[in-house]
Formats: C-alpha cells, sequence, structure tokens
C-alpha cells in the first residue's frame, strides 16, 4: 500500500493536496469495512445463539461461525490498537 499521510517536522500528520481526494476515498473503504466487520459480528451473534438454543453447538456451521468470529474480533482488537476504532 502507497502512503498518501506524511509527518510533518512537529510531528503532525498532513495529507499532500493534491492527495487528499484519494486520502479521503480511502477512510471512506476503511470506514465501510468497519461497518460491515461489525455489523457482521451481530449477525454471527446472533446465528450461533440460534444455533445454541437448538443444542447445535458442535455443528461445523457453529465452528465456522466462531471461527469467524475470532477473527473478526482480532482485526477490530488491532484497529483498536492504532487508534483508528
Amino acid at each position: 500500500m502507497e502512503r498518501i499521510t506524511e509527518k510533518d517536522s512537529s510531528g503532525r500528520w498532513t495529507i499532500p493536496p493534491e492527495l487528499e481526494e484519494a486520502a479521503a476515498a480511502r477512510l471512506a473503504a476503511f470506514e465501510d469495512a468497519y461497518e460491515r466487520l461489525t455489523a457482521r459480528q451481530g449477525e454471527i451473534a446472533a446465528k450461533m445463539e440460534a444455533l445454541k438454543a437448538q443444542g447445535k453447538q458442535k455443528t461445523a456451521q457453529f465452528r465456522e461461525l466462531f471461527g469467524e468470529k475470532l477473527m473478526n474480533q482480532n482485526t477490530l482488537a488491532l484497529w483498536e490498537t492504532y487508534g483508528v476504532r
């Protein structure tokens, strides 16, 4: 990934004027990804609860959902570590 932002001599991040549109597009893509990931976490939780209510915690579907939930949590935790959440 090519970096758009630059750090100035005072340590502040800046965006060169000619890259402002690209920076806005990249930020919008991140925001879309964040919203989709958090929505998906809600969908997964609902599906897992339904399976759990049916006593299907040992099924492949439940385990796949659990794995996806863990991967999503890891991604969200990584973003939080870097302060982008």
